[in-house]
């Protein structure tokens, strides 16, 4: 089985949601997901200079994928690429597929010249984390994630 990789395309959006879901089921967070396969495909497989998202297919299967944006950064004046998410549903675990997927990214940063490329991962992750330090990634010290959930956007944007 090889494993190939390729930018998400229309028709897409059902295998994306499905890998969507099972990554928030395993978190323990499937409720949180709101979005459609329609709303997913309709961005993660549009054309942006600015996004994409590339996926890992098996024999017609898409087991994997890899959305990411660009985000301007001060110190550097020039753009670094995020990755959002990074997803291979189990059954491809072991075939390369996040490698791929992994290197394909580091060949949008070359050809883009963004000189960095980051990510988060939970903690609790060992086997993500293992991987990533394989592939010769490592971890930003001294700098926590902070979020502001939905309720509270609100309740400071009306904050008088």
């Amino acid at each position: 089985m090889s494993v190939v990789i390729r930018c998400a395309q229309a028709g897409d959006g059902p295998a994306l949601r499905d890998l969507i879901v099972a990554l928030a089921d395993h978190q323990g967070q499937a409720g949180l997901v709101t979005a459609n396969a329609r709303e997913l495909e309709d961005v993660l497989c549009s054309p942006s200079d600015h996004r994409g998202c590339l996926v890992a297919e098996m024999d017609g299967v898409v087991v994997g994928l890899a959305y990411w944006y660009e985000v301007f950064t001060t110190f550097t004046g020039k753009s670094k690429l995020y990755l959002e998410d990074l997803i291979v549903s189990p059954q491809a675990r072991g075939t390369g597929a996040g490698f791929l997927l992994m290197q394909g990214l580091a060949n949008i940063c070359v050809e883009r010249g963004y000189p960095r490329f980051e990510w988060l991962a939970l903690s609790e992750n060992d086997l993500g984390r293992k991987f990533y330090r394989r592939i010769g990634g490592d971890i930003k010290q001294g700098a926590d994630t902070w979020h502001l959930p939905e309720a509270g956007i609100r309740a400071l944007a009306e904050e008088g």
